[in-house]
């Protein structure tokens, strides 16, 4: 009896695992990754400004022997609230990896504040989606870049600088010339 009962349980985890070996390769075959990143000089923006957006999507379970798949890209601005600012999407074909860059317009009359980029791949029935973060300003932080007044006033103290060194290269010579017609008399 027990030993019927052991290989009832044998069976039933031979079973569980063969069903088991057949499903998950079904499903890997449909599982999107998305690496999303927005470029350092894009995380500081104005009000009609262009947020950059790279992405990479790797469809997991797929070889190199699979005909190309279509997957739904579709890019989203969001502000704090989850409201749509701007949206677009298009439909990119890979065979393992899929990678793009983005530009996505902001308008004009944007409010100042953190916004998210959306990013939403789907292929069949498998969707996935991440985001990341940046900030809109009324203007760039000094730091950031430089005034005109500042870039100015270097322009002048450079051009000052090498006036002076020219002006001084000029006496040097003048005072060698001097005095070299003065040792060319006494001989």
């Amino acid at each position: 009896m027990e030993v019927e009962r052991n290989n009832a349980n044998r069976v039933f985890l031979i079973l569980l695992l063969v069903g088991a070996a057949m499903i998950i390769p079904a499903k890997a075959e449909n599982i999107l990754l998305i690496d999303l990143n927005i470029p350092e000089g894009y995380h500081h923006l104005i009000p009609g400004d262009s947020v950059f957006v790279e992405t990479q999507i790797i469809l997991v379970g797929r070889n190199q022997t699979d005909p190309l798949t279509d997957v739904l890209i579709e890019y989203a601005v969001k502000d704090k609230d989850n409201q749509v600012i701007t949206k677009i999407s298009e439909t990119k074909g890979g065979i393992v990896r899929i990678q793009t860059v983005k530009e996505l317009h902001l308008p004009t009359d944007i409010s100042p504040g953190i916004f998210s980029v959306t990013v939403r791949a789907s292929y069949k029935e498998a969707a996935t989606e991440t985001s990341a973060t940046f900030e809109v300003a009324e203007s760039h932080a000094s730091q950031d870049f430089p005034l005109p007044q500042d870039i100015k006033s270097l322009f002048i103290t450079l051009l000052v600088t090498i006036i002076s060194f020219f002006l001084f290269s000029a006496y040097q010579f003048w005072k060698i010339k001097h005095l070299y017609k003065r040792t060319k008399k006494r001989r």
